[in-house]
C-alpha cells in the first residue's frame, strides 16, 4: 500500500493541506473537516492515513517545522577546534536559525503552535522530539567545543544552547527587534570563553 502511487499522493495532499491551514489560521484550523474541503480527499482516505486529528495536526507540525541544519564538524578530522574555527561554526548556525526565523512562514503559527504544544498531554512526546531535533545538533557542536577546553569543563550544554537561541526567538516572537548575523556572532561571544578551562 505504500508503494502505491495514489496513497503517497493522497497523504502528500492531506499534509499540505493541513500545514496550509497550520500557517494561515493557526493549530485550531487544523481539522479533518476542514482538510476534506480544502483538499477535496475523502475522510475515510483521511482517516486511512491518519488515525485520528491529533495525527494530522503532528504531520503538519512537521511540515511546516524547518528541519534544523546538519551538524558541521569543527576544524579539522582528530583535531580540536581552535576559537576562530568554533566561533565561526556556531555563527554559521545561528546566522541560519536567525534568517528561518526572520523569513520563514512558519514563524506565523508558532507562538499558537508552542501553547498546544504545552497544554496537550498528547503532543508532548511529539514536542520533545520536535525540539530535540533542532536542539541536539547544535549541543552537538557545543560538546566539542567544551571537550576542547573553549567552554568550562562543567559546563551545561543545554543552558548554552538556550543562551545562543533564547534571545533569537525572544526578539522575534516578543520584542519585534530586528535579527542580525551580527547579534548572532556577539550571542556567540558571550558563551565562548577565552583561554584554557580543563
Amino acid at each position: 500500500m505504500a508503494d502505491d502511487p495514489r496513497v503517497v499522493r493522497s497523504r502528500a495532499a492531506v499534509v499540505a493541506g493541513a500545514a496550509e491551514l497550520l500557517l494561515e489560521d493557526g493549530p485550531g484550523a487544523v481539522t479533518v473537516d476542514a482538510v476534506v474541503q480544502r483538499t477535496g480527499v475523502a475522510r475515510s482516505t483521511i482517516y486511512r492515513h491518519f488515525p485520528t486529528s491529533t495525527d494530522v495536526l503532528r504531520a503538519a507540525v512537521d511540515a511546516v517545522l524547518p528541519v534544523g541544519a546538519p551538524v558541521e564538524p569543527l576544524g579539522a578530522p582528530g583535531r580540536a577546534p581552535t576559537a576562530e574555527q568554533a566561533r565561526e561554526a556556531l555563527g554559521r548556525r545561528l546566522h541560519a536559525t536567525a534568517d528561518q526565523l526572520a523569513t520563514g512562514a512558519w514563524v506565523r503559527a508558532l507562538p499558537a503552535l508552542l501553547e498546544l504544544l504545552a497544554r496537550d498531554p498528547s503532543l508532548e512526546e511529539h514536542r520533545a522530539q520536535v525540539v530535540a531535533r533542532h536542539r541536539e545538533p547544535l549541543e552537538e557542536q557545543l560538546r566539542a567545543v567544551r571537550d576542547a577546553g573553549l567552554l568550562p569543563a562543567d559546563a551545561d550544554l543545554a543552558v548554552v544552547a538556550a543562551r545562543l537561541l533564547g534571545p533569537l526567538f525572544y526578539r522575534r516572537l516578543v520584542s519585534g527587534e530586528p535579527l542580525s548575523h551580527e547579534l548572532c556572532d556577539h550571542l556567540v561571544d558571550t558563551v565562548l570563553t577565552p583561554g584554557e578551562h580543563r
